[in-house]
């Protein structure tokens, strides 16, 4: 007798895995799985990812509970859940305190509530709280992922008809040359420009060579503010901002607001929100903002 293959898990960024709207239905009786296949071709099954849990909620009752708990990496938030057939991940979850480092496997699912909308979500299998250097390692993993596959699909928008065949002669495995011809089929031309920012921008996390160039220090005539009285400005001004940005503030927002208010250099504003990161007091939901940690 054969046995069933486990999927893989695939190491996949919140925001290509959200803009998915394909979904292949395996056969129960059969034991096939079913997919969820991405703009950029992935055939997904499971998923394994590692980001910041930020928000906790039991949406059923006490005695029979369903937690959903948003956990975002650099692109965006992947939303889970895990019920009374996840035990384990469920009791995990609900002890869980956001801010924190989490690495989640799950099984991948499409929700349409109706004919407009689309909703992708993570059915928790198992779900254990990490580190902030596993985090990092996983974005590379995640990025690394994200490029073989933008590069399989700009190899297949260069073909007349998309052909499995002609992938695999390029050097791409079968799966993901049949993902990529799903994908190209059902989706209308993904904006590779947007795929490759995406993929540079999370590298922003880990890559010190992708790092922006400080801007140089301005001289100022008023006295400079102590970096510690810039610190607890930058927290005064998040909590004032906060109740409209629950998810997070931009992080412009921020620096233009506190720059308006004190006569500093971008560069000082930075080292600022760094040494707030490393305290803990601040942290990043997703690319480019930030929320206070209580």
């Amino acid at each position: 007798m054969s046995m069933i293959q486990r999927e893989v898990a695939w190491r996949l960024f919140a925001k290509e895995f959200n803009q998915s709207t394909m979904e292949i239905s395996g056969n129960e009786n059969e034991r096939t799985p079913s997919y969820v296949v991405t703009p950029l071709g992935a055939m997904v099954n499971r998923v394994y990812m590692v980001g910041v849990l930020t928000e906790t909620e039991n949406l059923g009752t006490p005695e029979d509970p369903m937690w959903r708990a948003r956990v975002s990496d650099p692109t965006g938030t992947y939303f889970v859940t895990a019920g009374q057939y996840q035990p384990g991940a469920a009791t995990t979850i609900s002890s869980l305190e956001p801010p924190s480092f989490v690495a989640v496997v799950g099984k991948a699912s499409i929700y349409r509530p109706d004919d407009e909308t689309v909703l992708t979500s993570l059915r928790c299998e198992c779900v254990k709280e990490v580190s902030e250097e596993l985090r990092d390692y996983w974005i590379l993993e995640a990025s690394r992922s994200l490029k073989k596959r933008l590069e399989a699909m700009e190899e297949a928008q260069r073909m007349e008809e998309v052909s499995v065949e002609e992938l695999v002669k390029l050097g791409y495995d079968a799966d993901l040359a049949e993902g990529i011809k799903r994908a190209a089929l059902h989706y209308s031309s993904p904006s590779m420009d947007t795929y490759w920012s995406m993929l540079e921008d999370s590298l922003m996390y880990v890559l010190p060579e992708y790092e922006r160039t400080p801007v140089e220090k301005e001289p100022v005539e008023e006295e400079e503010v102590e970096e510690s009285d810039l610190e607890e400005l930058i927290l005064d001004v998040m909590q004032e901002m906060e109740d409209e940005h629950q998810n997070g503030i931009d992080y412009g927002d921020i620096m233009n607001e506190v720059m308006d208010r004190e006569n500093i250099s971008e560069s000082e504003f930075e080292e600022a929100v760094k040494n707030l990161r490393s305290l803990g007091h601040v942290y990043e939901p997703a690319l480019g903002s930030l929320k206070r940690i209580y």
